[in-house]
Parts: C-alpha cells; structure tokens; sequence
C-alpha cells in the first residue's frame, strides 16, 4: 500500500521548520506543488523545540522526523547516518529527492542514491556556514566533496550560493541551475489601507520615517551593526524610527543594546509575525546589512511591495531586482549608510513594482513549475 501511494512522489529535506526564509519558500512551493497535483512529502531532524509551521506542513502532507537525531557533536554524525539509513530502507519510492540545507546532509543524497532515487538535488541557499566554530566550517568544507558526489542535479538560489557549494568551475561549467527564490507576488502588491494600519500599529503619522527589517535574530542578520546604522540615522533624522520583525536567540541581546544607544523608544521589536506583507506595506525603506546571504527572500518580498533596499554588499547582486536599491560595504563609516537609507526614502513609485517582478519571474508559481520540470526530467 505505501509503496502504491507514494509512488512518484518528491521527497524535501530540510533540517528543521524553524522560521526562516527557506522554510517559508518550502510552505509556499509545497502548496504550488499540490495544487499541480504532485504529492509531495517532508524529512526533517529533530532538535527537541515544537514549530508551529510544522504542524502547519503536516496538516497538508506526510511529515517524517529523524527523532532525537541533531548534530552536536561528532558522535552524533553516526547516529544520523544509521538513522537515514533506516528511513530509506522503509521509504525510498520517491521521484526525488531535494535537500534544502548544507553539506553535513549529504548522507540522505547518498542514501537515496543507492536505492535509485533518479533525481537528487543539492540545493544552495547560502554563501556561508550558520556557525562561528572553525573547526564545524573546516568540517562543512570537507564535506562538499561527498554532497556533489552524490547529488545530480545543482541547484542555487543566486550564482554567489552557486560558486560557495559547488564551486567555480561547474558555475562556469553550466552544471549549477540558478533559480531565483519565489513569493506569492500577489499577496505583496503595495495596498494603502495595510500601509495605514501598520503604521497606526507603529503610532506614527505619514511624516515620520520607518526603517524596517525582517529576519531571525542571529550573528548572520548583523542586527547590532543595523542598531548603530540607525542611532546615526536618528540623529539626522529624530521623526524616525526601526521596526524589527523576528525572533531568535540574539533578541535580548538586541534590545540590551537598543538601551544602552538610548533609542528605546524609537525602536520597536514586533517578534514573530505571519503578516510580513502588511508589515513591509508600512515601512519606508528596508535594511538588510548581513554578514552573508545566499538570496534573501526578504529582499524579494520587500521589492515586491515597492520598498528601496540597502544591503551590504555581501548580499549577491542579483537581489537588486529593481533601480531602487543600493550595496554598502560593512566597513565604510556609518554615517555612509545613514545616507544611503536618508537618500532611497522616497524613491520608488510602490503601487507599480510587483508587476515588474512578475515579469521577471520571481512569483513562486513560477518557481514552482521550473522545479516540477525539473522533478520530471528522468
């Protein structure tokens, strides 16, 4: 019976359904996927927390968990290659196989491969490791080799994500398909009344200047370095204020600092919301000053709703989408960036925008349909 049902369905991997940009997209493809009529079903870890957005995923289709396997320390890389092991000797009925996260991975690629599986895909979502040990990068590196080993199909998210898992040469070669992150594009057209309700949310008139963000509160997001980008800004500017949409382990630290720059109450932390699209419609500029990125789907979302964007220029360039967007480096003067955000305010015309992503491809829908080709080429 499981092998009848199952058969031709797609397999997803990602680590865990914590909130994040890659979990997002995967909500928004899965939904795609089943409306195709592709069945579809997800393989995740287990790191002992309860996410919501799971529970949301196993309301649409199968959900596999690995449990009580993590990797915190070296012994526990054998467990998991026991425990995905296991999992493919039960179910390996699978179209394909696309593994949405990095390089320690690679065990289900090689897995599924033994048992057949005709498609595999390693899918690059970064441009850099999620962890400032040295050792665990030294390790990740290492592990690349057996990643493009055992995958068949490359795919990236931007050509810098492209080059840092695959390398130059098979960028260069053709062999990496950089497919650009989607967003249900509709959902983010630029709409007045969600403007005025999120700013009335904020306590602000249409005078007054907001600065926005959106993303998990982590070492990668240099929220710390936004803060200060922000205390110049405000000085120039006191009808100003930061709205910051997330959660993550570095928040109280965040709102520490934010006391300490004496801007609390310009500062306002919204935490975890599932109403981004009304919340960008709010802002007026959007501030994206990462260490490192893959492509941020964020930059997508906030483009779509017309907002300006200042990244750092770690950020690939392809997430400039439209003219209305400016690339620092983390190491010019503050008061550089205060003026870039100063200056973008403004300058975009907002209600026109997500038609010209539409165009250049970057609704999910479409996104969603490359993939199923691609799902279906063998």
């Amino acid at each position: 019976m499981h092998n009848v049902m199952m058969r031709g369905a797609i397999l997803l991997f990602v680590d865990r359904m914590r909130v994040g940009g890659i979990q997002t997209l995967l909500v928004e493809l899965i939904d795609q996927f089943l409306s195709a009529g592709q069945p579809c079903e997800l393989l995740l870890l287990d790191d002992g927390e309860h996410y919501d957005l799971e529970d949301e995923v196993r309301a649409r289709i199968p959900v596999h968990k690995l449990e009580g396997i993590w990797m915190r320390k070296p012994q526990d890389f054998v467990r998991y290659g026991r425990a995905v092991r296991r999992f493919f000797a039960e179910h390996h009925d699978y179209r394909a196989v696309h593994l949405n996260s990095g390089p320690k991975n690679y065990p289900i690629l090689r897995s599924a491969k033994r048992y057949g599986i005709p498609v595999r895909i390693a899918h690059a979502h970064n441009t850099g490791f999620q962890t400032s040990s040295s050792a665990e990068r030294l390790l990740g590196t290492c592990l690349k080799a057996p990643l493009r080993h055992y995958a068949n199909m490359y795919l990236a998210c931007s050509d810098r994500a492209g080059e840092w898992l695959f390398g130059s040469r098979r960028m260069k070669a053709g062999c990496v398909t950089v497919l650009p992150n989607g967003i249900p594009l509709s959902e983010f057209a630029f709409d007045q009344k969600a403007r005025q309700q999120a700013r009335a949310e904020w306590h602000v008139d249409d005078a007054t200047l907001v600065v926005g963000h959106v993303g998990r509160f982590t070492t990668q997001k240099n929220h710390g370095f936004l803060l200060d980008i922000f205390a110049e800004l405000h000085r120039e500017q006191p009808d100003s204020i930061l709205v910051l949409a997330g959660i993550g382990e570095l928040q109280q630290t965040t709102r520490q600092k934010v006391e300490e720059l004496g801007l609390a109450e310009t500062v306002r932390f919204l935490d975890f919301r599932s109403d981004v699209a009304r919340l960008l419609q709010g802002m007026d500029v959007f501030v994206m000053p990462s260490l490192y990125e893959g492509f941020p789907v964020t930059a997508v979302e906030a483009q779509a709703t017309g907002l300006p964007c200042a990244f750092s220029d770690t950020i690939t360039r392809e997430a400039k989408i439209l003219e209305a967007v400016e690339y620092l480096p983390l190491d010019v003067p503050l008061q550089r960036w205060a003026d870039a955000v100063l200056g973008l305010a403004g300058t975009t015309q907002r209600d026109a925008c997500y038609q010209e992503l539409a165009r250049k491809g970057y609704d999910v829908k479409t996104m969603a349909e490359r993939l199923l080709r691609i799902y279906r080429a063998t």
